[in-house]
């Protein structure tokens, strides 16, 4: 039995919820420059976080596999667009777009040793790529700058017109995300999707079925290293700059908790979770102190409480009001 064989998954509640919210998610868009202006600098941020975590929902929700090195390739997405640009002058989207590709294969190339591993043992492996990526970025003063960073990289430019404003670079993330977000609602559904699922669910059992878990997490993986280098990439267009307190652990750590909170099933999920996690740093600088204390706390509650994360929540509340109530009327004898 192949792949193919395996019956066809039925359209969810939880796939209505999630275009129903994409819906939704983008006539919002549409309007919030203009409803908050004063917070369009965090609303770029967010946007630019959702890239890195939409990148992992087909390989933390459906393969079962937690990566924590989004911010190697959102190093190479920012410091390989600096490069490029200053030193080759070549043009910003052509730079960002051949980094994706670049970190697409690095991944599979990453892939084929790390994800025969299992369980935590792949999330240990990956962490130790954040950790060199860390160490690796203020050492090499050379390319990186050091600790200083990177500085005076310039604007993306698209079709002649420079990105610069942060309203331009908010409708840009949305139009972004909205893709990536289609691409990984389609992937869910789709025979590769399916065949993650299968991975995740029991890797022996789909090794029977002729499904080959190393190949199907590795597409995964090159995934998510392709939407987190364009991340970086564009973080490094929007603010100009540079720098390893953009990449720290504390960074690859948020990252995976953003997805866990939001939700790794959904395309809306990962939204949720930075819009949580990078808007408590804008209540203040006290608030900003705490905020690992406070993503752990919530992480423990989500994790503990509403394992789908706060959209599965959300859609499973509305799901019950929905509900039609149940009959108490009892037939007499």
């Amino acid at each position: 039995m192949t792949v193919a064989q395996i019956a066809p998954v039925r359209v969810s509640a939880a796939t209505g919820r999630t275009w129903l919210g994409l819906a939704v998610g983008a006539l919002a868009a549409l309007a919030l420059p203009y409803l908050i202006p004063t917070q369009m600098s965090l609303l770029v941020t967010v946007g630019i976080f959702y890239l890195a975590c939409i990148g992992l929902t087909p390989l933390i929700g459906q393969a079962g596999q937690v990566s924590l090195g989004q911010t190697l390739f959102m190093a190479i997405g920012a410091y390989g667009a600096g490069l490029l640009t200053l030193k080759w002058q070549w043009p910003t989207a052509l730079a960002a777009v051949v980094l994706a590709l670049f970190c697409g294969g690095l991944a599979l190339i990453f892939g084929a040793a790390f994800l025969r591993l299992r369980g935590y043992y792949f999330a240990l492996a990956t962490l130790g790529l954040a950790v060199a990526t860390a160490a690796l970025s203020t050492a090499w003063i050379s390319v990186t700058g050091g600790p200083s960073g990177m500085v005076d990289i310039p604007s993306l430019s698209l079709f002649g017109y420079e990105v610069f404003s942060d309203q331009a670079n908010f409708y840009l993330l949305v139009v972004l995300g909205g893709i990536a977000a289609w691409i990984t609602t389609n992937l869910r559904t789709s025979q590769t999707g399916r065949a993650l699922a299968a991975v995740g669910h029991d890797s022996v059992a789909a090794g029977m079925l002729g499904i080959n878990a190393s190949r199907y997490k590795a597409v995964a993986f090159a995934i998510s290293a392709m939407t987190a280098s364009l991340a970086g990439s564009l973080y490094a267009f929007y603010l100009r700059f540079f720098s390893p307190e953009i990449i720290t652990v504390t960074v690859a750590f948020s990252i995976v908790i953003m997805v866990a909170i939001g939700g790794s099933r959904s395309a809306f999920g990962p939204l949720i979770g930075a819009l949580v996690i990078q808007g408590v740093p804008q209540m203040g600088q006290t608030f900003a102190t705490w905020v690992p204390l406070f993503a752990g706390l919530v992480l423990i509650v989500v994790m503990t409480y509403f394992p789908g994360g706060l959209w599965g929540a959300i859609g499973d509340a509305v799901g019950a009001l929905r509900r039609p109530a149940p009959s108490h009327a009892k037939e007499q004898r």
